[in-house]
């Protein structure tokens, strides 16, 4: 149990690599709290995490929206008095060519993907600070190293932004 007596929270966790990572960290034996805008995926993941003996809290989490972030952290320290671990794993990819991506599509990648990142990031420090660090973990992909074809360029630029953060 190398995650025994952390308090971690993780972005994106309802479903896919988010959902793996709540599951991978309860079974390591942190206390989890995750969020997500899929809420039935999370209220799942959650009952399945307890099922099977784990400590995890489902709570709605936007990435973008710097309140959703604070009350998360908020809820989290209220509930298991620190915060250990923060992994920034919430991400979307559209894939679409260069030519055919759209600035809405290009806002919102940036949003979710950096911005988001850029918000859990800032929310957590202080509270890292209070027990003499933590762990950020920032999830990105290949696109974060070399820009891939028939992905949103904004995917590309995003993960590459989340790299460097």
């Amino acid at each position: 149990m190398r995650l025994k007596g952390k308090v971690a929270v993780i972005s994106g966790g309802a479903r896919g690599m988010g959902a793996a990572e709540v599951e991978l960290f309860a079974k390591e034996g942190a206390q989890v709290v995750f969020g997500d805008i899929l809420h039935d995926e999370g209220k799942n993941v959650e009952s399945v995490i307890k099922n099977a003996g784990g400590d995890a809290i489902y709570l709605p989490l936007d990435v973008t929206k710097e309140d959703n972030w604070h009350e998360v952290i908020k809820t989290t320290v209220e509930r298991f008095g620190k915060l250990d671990i923060l992994v920034n794993n919430a991400g979307i990819s559209v894939f679409v060519s260069a030519d055919e991506a759209t600035v809405t599509d290009w806002d919102r990648q940036m949003e979710i993907n950096a911005k988001g990142v850029f918000l859990g990031t800032r929310a957590v420090i202080p509270e890292m600070r209070k027990i003499g660090g933590g762990s950020i973990v920032n999830i990105s992909s290949i696109s974060g190293m070399i820009g891939q074809n028939n992905i949103h360029p904004a995917y590309n630029a995003s993960k590459g932004a989340v790299r460097l953060l």
